[in-house]
């Protein structure tokens, strides 16, 4: 049985088995958002349908677009004194997670760079590797894991792919608008946007708000609506509140995308591919302009003060 043509996933009901076509109620566990590998295979099998059926894409450009470009489960299960010798399927799609944020943010700086849009042309390979490497390893797991993407597809399938491209790209592309050359700190927005910053950031909160409320419908439907906004304000207090008060306080967009990436961890189609898109918007950032800090020069003032730092003399803090 194919379970794209027999499943309409909007239905609570699940196969009882590959090879039959009866539906039951399933038990709560089953039902659970994000206990949902059978539900996974069934989008993906309806994705390639309707590009093949609807669409006429020819069936194996059709397995190629939904498919991955390596299986999550490429490993064996091979144990050895009952012990497993091969990662999981869940570290496979991180190892596949790490490598495509890397490819990426090396690719789209030499696009960027290549097509002559902003940048920050003091960052080199080996400044990136020795002060961001590490930081943005980090921010790769949080996301990973916060996101939930252990259990998703695997990020190498087009349609995850390519929105996160899109992202990556998207930010810089927003650089030909000038109105939008500037900044969310406190000082920019008193004194530097203009009535089209208003309008264009109003349009973009608008979309998000958008989003926001389909999200919060879906898991209202499925009983999780409460426990995501606890998750979604303690991530928030945790990350802002020590800094919100600074008014050097500067939200860079790789910030943003990865503070509101995370909670769109929903198993549908459109949550998957808007989560790839705010981490590709995470990628531009670090890619263009590294990862700087959130205090700007109050952080690296305190840090050459607090190490005592060479170049940090009386003449230097005049």
């Amino acid at each position: 049985m194919d379970l794209g043509e027999t499943y309409d996933w909007t239905n609570p009901a699940l196969p009882d088995s590959a090879s039959s076509g009866a539906t039951s109620k399933p038990s709560s566990k089953s039902l659970h958002p994000d206990d949902d590998e059978l539900l996974l295979e069934v989008m993906k099998g309806q994705q390639r349908d309707f590009l093949n059926k609807r669409l006429k894409f020819p069936l194996p450009l059709a397995r190629f677009v939904t498919g991955n470009l390596l299986p999550d489960e490429i490993l064996p299960d091979f144990r050895l004194l009952g012990q497993s010798i091969f990662p999981t399927k869940e570290v496979m799609r991180g190892v596949k997670f790490y490598v495509v944020t890397f490819a990426l943010i090396y690719g789209i700086r030499n696009y960027v760079r290549e097509s002559k849009m902003e940048i920050d042309e003091d960052l080199t390979v080996a400044n990136f590797k020795e002060f961001y490497f590490l930081p943005c390893l980090c921010d790769t797991l949080v996301y990973f894991v916060l996101g939930r993407l252990y259990k998703r597809r695997g990020c190498d399938c087009f349609n995850l792919f390519l929105p996160m491209v899109l992202g990556a790209c998207f930010m810089s592309w927003l650089s030909y608008i000038p109105a939008l050359n500037t900044s969310f700190k406190a000082s920019s927005i008193q004194n530097q946007w203009t009535t089209e910053t208003w309008i264009y950031s109003c349009s973009l909160a608008a979309i998000v708000f958008g989003f926001v409320i389909a999200l919060a419908v879906i898991a209202a439907k499925e009983g999780i609506l409460f426990g995501r906004l606890v998750e979604f304000v303690a991530v928030s207090l945790m990350a802002v509140m020590p800094l919100a008060s600074s008014p050097e306080f500067h939200p860079h967009h790789w910030f943003l995308a990865i503070l509101i990436g995370v909670h769109i961890n929903q198993r549908f189609w459109w949550s998957l591919m808007l989560q790839s898109f705010m981490w590709g918007v995470y990628i531009n950032g670090i890619a263009v302009y590294g990862r700087d800090g959130l205090m700007g020069c109050d952080e690296v003032k305190y840090r050459a003060e607090n190490l005592q730092c060479s170049f940090y003399d009386d003449d230097w803090r005049r």
